[in-house]
């Protein structure tokens, strides 16, 4: 187990945190363009946590064929210290219509060391169905789709939404189904909410809400485990720390830094 699999797993980490199953329409009250948010990842191994390298997301203004759009952006980089070992240079890319809060388009660029992969999906809404293009080591493009449940998101929209989502409206152990795409593939896992808590991280101790969120078995995870995920409690649902169990150790992720927040930070304990 590496630095790999620890930046894929935080670079999907807030993914899982994906939608709310009753509906797609949100009001943005909570993130604006120019917003950016930068997390260091940690690997836990033999009692150990090594700092591994960091992922950033952003939000700006954009146009996709002519519908006003967010664009959304994740990045994540091994630190240069591994980079002999394992270099790990990924990006993800989400157009969401601001209309109606739909995703448009998703891009998935990853290296990682030898491994370089290139996918492009395209979501028709009205035809409830993601077209998505890849490639795997330069290869020719591969064609193929897949059908979509209603309120379906891509990782990074599906961030965006859940942070737009009004808490005040849940107890303690509710449980919200989740739907994701990812990879040509739709998931259907769910979230917990745990109630209120204060986290303290670097930056600080906040006030938050908790959640739990199912994990889907694989090369990462084991069958049945969960994330825990804390959001300041204010108007800026804004993700502080992250704790993950993989197959070998543990991952966590904790904000490093933010800036463009479109309300104020009122979360924070003084």
């Amino acid at each position: 187990m590496g630095i790999k699999k620890c930046l894929a797993v935080l670079l999907f980490v807030f993914s899982f945190a994906g939608t709310h199953a009753q509906s797609c329409k949100v009001n943005n009250n909570v993130f604006k363009p120019g917003e950016q948010l930068t997390y260091k990842i940690y690997y836990h191994w033999h009692f150990v946590w090594m700092e591994s390298g960091e992922v950033t997301f952003s939000v700006s203004s954009a146009t996709f064929h002519t519908i006003p759009a967010y664009y959304f952006t994740g990045t994540g980089h091994s630190y240069s210290k591994y980079d002999w070992f394992f270099q790990v240079r990924d990006t993800f890319q989400t157009y969401l219509d601001t209309n109606d809060f739909t995703p448009l388009q998703f891009n998935r660029f990853t290296n990682e060391g030898s491994t370089h992969i290139r996918t492009s999906s395209i979501f028709n809404v009205l035809r409830n169905k993601a077209f998505c293009y890849s490639s795997t080591g330069g290869k020719d493009y591969r064609n193929d789709s897949v059908a979509l449940p209603s309120c379906s998101f891509d990782p990074l929209s599906g961030i965006y939404f859940t942070r737009c989502i009004n808490f005040s409206g849940y107890k303690q152990d509710d449980t919200i189904p989740l739907c994701l795409y990812l990879d040509n593939h739709v998931y259907h896992i769910h979230l917990k909410y745990m109630g209120k808590e204060e986290m303290t991280s670097s930056l600080g101790k906040f006030r938050c809400c908790k959640f739990k969120i199912s994990l889907i078995s694989g090369t990462i995870f084991k069958p049945g485990q969960e994330m825990t995920v804390w959001v300041t409690d204010d108007d800026n649902h804004m993700p502080i720390y992250v704790e993950a169990p993989i197959i070998i150790g543990s991952v966590r992720a904790e904000l490093l830094s933010f800036s463009g927040l479109r309300n104020p930070m009122d979360a924070k304990v003084k």
